[in-house]
């Protein structure tokens, strides 16, 4: 993850990682944290707490900064800024995210003072460029790096997120083909059948294909004989055990 500035609260730190994570290649031009020149002049989360100008003193004696920018350009076909302050407005309004005061972005804001509701944000710059989120000065809020769940935000498959699972799926369809082509094997080789050996009898036959259907159901043989567990067919499924499983692994994420 990226360096930040080690006044930043924990719990933007890992704001600002959970967009590294969910855009690895986004635009970082406009982020920022500690307040420039412009912003010490006045009261701004982006100042530190301890001896710039801030709207509210926390309980700490720590010198703290509860605000950060984030570029504008995500850089990713179907995630774009403001999905990702939807995103973040709609768990503020449920209650699920505590974290925030107020979040500012092209020309609106939103504030927990107000019920996250929209308005027109009037000042000096219309946060066009970059989207400004403001975080709590209580404590326990402000340390907390649990996870603001941006992974979360819907987005569309791309061309070569198809492209990306198309090849995971054939490949484990390859595997699946190996393990049951070598499970063939090894029952034809326990089951003494051979199309090649020399005077086989129709009987013969039939009683291979007995044997093929204790084996398939799983129940004994004419002898009491029970497959074991680590048997060809256990194999075979496990082998389809594992397209179910590594199915719901597949992300459009790939790293």
């Amino acid at each position: 993850m990226a360096q930040h500035n080690k006044m930043l609260i924990p719990c933007l730190v890992q704001l600002f990682d959970e967009f590294d994570f969910i855009a690895p290649s986004r635009d970082h031009a406009s982020d920022g944290d500690i307040g420039n020149t412009a912003h010490q002049a006045e009261v701004s989360d982006h100042n530190d707490d301890e001896v710039g100008k801030v709207p509210i003193h926390d309980a700490d004696h720590q010198h703290e900064i509860h605000a950060i920018d984030v570029d504008n350009n995500l850089r990713e076909s179907d995630l774009t800024m403001e999905k990702v302050v939807q995103f973040l407005l709609g768990r503020c309004r449920s209650g699920a995210e505590k974290r925030l005061r107020y979040i500012i972005y092209n020309r609106r804001i939103w504030s927990a003072s107000s019920g996250w509701v929209q308005k027109t944000y009037t000042g000096a710059s219309p946060h066009t460029e970059h989207a400004h989120f403001s975080a709590s000065y209580t404590t326990a809020l402000e340390a907390s790096t649990a996870s603001w769940h941006l992974e979360d935000i819907p987005v569309a498959m791309t061309q070569a997120d198809k492209d990306w699972v198309k090849a995971q799926n054939t490949a484990l369809l390859a595997q699946v083909k190996a393990a049951i082509a070598a499970a063939t094997d090894d029952f034809l080789k326990v089951s003494g059948w051979s199309e090649g050996y020399p005077g086989r009898q129709i009987g013969w036959h039939a009683n291979d294909m007995q044997v093929v259907r204790n084996y398939v159901t799983g129940h004994p043989d004419a002898k009491g004989q029970q497959i074991a567990d680590d048997s060809p067919l256990a194999r075979i499924v496990k082998a389809a055990d594992l397209i179910l499983s590594q199915a719901g692994t597949v992300h459009t994420n790939q790293e």
